[in-house]
C-alpha cells in the first residue's frame, strides 16, 4: 500500500498540511507509525480527509465533529454564521489583534477554498451591502486582516518547492479579491508573486513563472483581447480568472474559431 508523508498526502487530498496537523490536535485523524518511528498516511487516510471535509462544507465545528465521525452524536451544523459572527463582533469591536488570531486559526483549521468561499466572501458581501459607516469601519479592518494572512500565506508558500504562479489584474473593482485567490493557490503548493494594482496592457516578457493568472473582472476590450490572444499564440501560460472570465473566454474562443475558418477558407481558393 502507498505511503505518503505529510506534504504528499495533504497535496493528494486538497488540503493543507496545515489542515492536516490541525487535524491531529482535535484527534480527528491519526497517522500510522512505521518500525523506525516516521509517522505516515496511506490511501484510507484520504476517505477519511474526505468525510473531514464534507462536514466543514455544512459547518460543522471541528470541535464537534470526532462524535459525530463516531456515531455519538448526531450533525448540529449552523453553517458558518457562527463563525462569520465572531469575525463581525471583532470587526466592529476595531480589535485587530483578535481577528488577526481568528484568521490565522480558521485558515490553519480548515480548507483555504472553503474558508475563502464559504467563510470570507460570504462575509464581505454581506458587510458590501450595508453602507452604515460603522460597518464601513469594519469592512476596513477585515479586508486589511485578509491582505495581511494573505502575505503571510504566500512568504510561507515561497519556502517550499513547487511551480510558481505570477498573479495580477487587467480590470479589478476589489483589490481584496486578488488576495484571496493568492491564498486558495498558495495554499495549493505555488510559489506566488501577487500585482495588486491593475495593470491595463500587462507586459509579460520579463514575467518568469510557471503560470500567469489574470483576473477580469469585465471582459476585455479589443486591444487587450488582442493581446491575450498574442500570449496564447506565443505560448505563454495564462489562464482567466474573475467574474468576466468565462465571457472573455467565449469570446476568445469564438475569434479563434472565426480565424481558422477564414485561414482554411483562404487555403482551398
Amino acid at each position: 500500500m502507498a505511503r505518503f508523508n505529510i506534504d504528499v498526502f495533504a497535496s493528494q487530498c486538497g488540503v493543507t498540511p496545515a489542515n492536516i496537523r490541525s487535524w491531529q490536535r482535535y484527534g480527528l485523524i491519526t497517522p500510522h507509525i512505521d518500525e523506525k518511528g516516521h509517522r505516515f498516511f496511506d490511501i484510507d487516510h484520504c476517505t477519511r480527509v474526505r468525510e473531514i471535509v464534507g462536514w466543514l462544507e455544512k459547518g460543522v465545528a471541528l470541535s464537534s465533529m470526532l462524535a459525530i465521525l463516531n456515531g455519538a452524536e448526531t450533525c448540529r451544523a449552523s453553517g458558518w454564521f457562527d463563525v462569520q459572527e465572531h469575525f463581525l463582533t471583532y470587526c466592529q469591536q476595531q480589535q485587530p489583534a483578535r481577528l488577526r488570531n481568528l484568521m490565522w486559526r480558521h485558515g490553519r483549521d480548515i480548507p483555504p477554498a472553503i474558508f475563502i468561499d464559504e467563510v470570507i466572501r460570504p462575509l464581505r458581501a454581506w458587510i458590501n451591502a450595508d453602507k452604515r459607516a460603522d460597518l464601513q469601519m469594519a469592512k476596513a479592518v477585515l479586508d486589511s486582516t485578509i491582505i495581511e494572512y494573505a502575505t503571510f500565506v504566500l512568504a510561507s508558500g515561497r519556502k517550499r518547492f513547487g511551480g510558481s504562479m505570477y498573479i495580477l489584474a487587467m480590470s479589478l473593482k476589489d483589490s481584496v479579491d486578488i488576495w484571496l485567490e493568492s491564498i486558495r493557490y498558495a495554499s495549493d503548493g505555488f510559489r506566488v508573486e501577487v500585482l495588486s494594482s491593475v495593470v491595463i496592457l500587462p507586459k509579460l516578457e520579463k514575467i518568469n513563472a510557471d503560470h500567469i493568472m489574470i483576473w477580469v473582472d469585465k471582459v476585455l476590450n479589443g486591444r487587450q483581447l488582442k493581446e491575450y490572444s498574442r500570449w496564447i499564440t506565443e505560448g505563454r501560460p495564462v489562464f482567466l480568472i474573475g467574474p468576466a472570465a468565462k465571457e472573455t473566454q467565449k469570446i476568445l474562443d469564438t475569434n479563434i474559431s472565426h480565424s481558422q475558418c477564414v485561414s482554411e477558407s483562404s487555403s482551398q481558393r
